[in-house]
């Protein structure tokens, strides 16, 4: 009862996401509308952290303080938090085990970020206590969160509504770097199966009107998706996924628009790349945020005015900084228009409708 009053508490306070019961059908052909944005992989290595050394703390908000513009104004911000947030009295590190201090999710929550992935090959890097400071962190938050829990029990898809729009929220990873689940608890870390996935939007699916499904899969540092990435996205589709976010190539890679075998349309963003890192090379510091705008009209869900917009993430003298890459300082990336058309038609490989700047 305490952890249901917690959730109920932290999405009254995102402003109008509330918690659903069961479905009600829209009426009176009314047309609602939320606006969805989705930035890629926020992985803080050490060179980050250190250069948000505030104080006896930590403040990362200026590094992200470029690109709040972006995200600001849309319904559901959606980021894949890679870092587990386990504080900093865990100890915080760096690749290949990461722990983040919890002032990355104070600035996120700055920024307006309210939809979470924690769901990720790094979710185990600190084992059970790790995951269970970084839920209990993200439980105080005006957010909502998927991909892993502190107990069994706890519901591992979020149901909330938002702009009367009703919504499920799930979040799946590949695997966890071969770490495994501390004495079987395989809730710490929600990893993806096709029957997992089944059991968990069937039980979902005619309760809400947009089922999003969060993806940590592919190859890493891979311009196109694979064949696995193609099958589950298909899979997922023909479930009732609504909207697939795909990261953890670290790289932009193309969105599309498929059609399940009931007819009902699936927008897929394959990779967003990186939001921030510490990684090196110009295609790990190009990402993107991805825009949709959700139209409901009696139960009829359409897509429109997809854009993607270029973001850049650099180091000045020690200092990180997210940006939009239209706003790259002169000297921190040569042949820009190569990329950018690069970017551009890469983005557009499978669907070329959505807008690209």
């Amino acid at each position: 009862m305490k952890r249901l009053f917690v959730l109920l508490l932290s999405l009254s306070l995102s402003g109008c996401m509330t918690a659903t019961g069961s479905r009600q059908d829209v009426t009176n052909g009314e047309k609602r509308i939320a606006t969805l944005i989705a930035v890629g992989d926020n992985l803080i290595h050490d060179a980050v952290y250190e250069s948000a050394v505030s104080g006896s703390g930590y403040d990362f908000r200026p590094i992200y303080a470029g690109v709040a513009d972006v995200i600001a104004g849309h319904d559901l911000k959606f980021v894949n938090q890679e870092t587990i947030l386990g504080g900093a009295d865990l100890g915080l590190s760096s690749y290949p085990r990461f722990n983040s201090p919890f002032a990355v999710g104070d600035a996120l929550v700055d920024l307006g970020f309210n939809l979470i992935s924690i769901a990720n090959n790094h979710t185990l890097d600190k084992g059970e206590i790790g995951v269970i400071n970084a839920v209990n962190y993200w439980q105080t938050q005006p957010v909502v969160y998927a991909g892993a829990e502190k107990a069994e029990g706890d519901a591992h898809v979020k149901v909330f509504t938002k702009n009367g729009i009703r919504f499920a929220f799930a979040a799946y990873t590949y695997g966890t770097n071969g770490i495994p689940h501390p004495d079987g608890k395989t809730h710490l870390a929600c990893l993806y199966s096709n029957e997992r996935a089944r059991a968990d939007i069937e039980s979902v699916r005619s309760k809400v009107d947009v089922v999003i499904v969060s993806m940590h899969w592919g190859e890493e540092y891979q311009d196109y998706p694979n064949v696995a990435q193609k099958r589950q996205a298909e899979f997922l589709s023909d479930l009732g996924a609504d909207i697939i976010i795909g990261h953890h190539p670290h790289v932009i890679q193309p969105v599309d628009l498929i059609e399940n075998k009931a007819g009902r349309e699936t927008f897929v963003i394959y990779s967003l790349g990186n939001f921030l890192s510490g990684q090196i090379g110009t295609d790990r510091l190009i990402g993107m945020a991805v825009w949709l705008e959700i139209a409901l009209v009696a139960n009829r869900l359409s897509f429109t005015k997809a854009k993607a917009r270029l973001l850049f993430h650099y180091r000045d003298n020690g200092v990180y900084r997210v940006i939009p890459y239209a706003d790259i300082p002169s000297g921190f990336l040569t042949d820009y228009d190569y990329y950018f058309a690069a970017k551009k038609q890469l983005i557009r490989h499978f669907y070329d409708k959505i807008e690209v700047s």
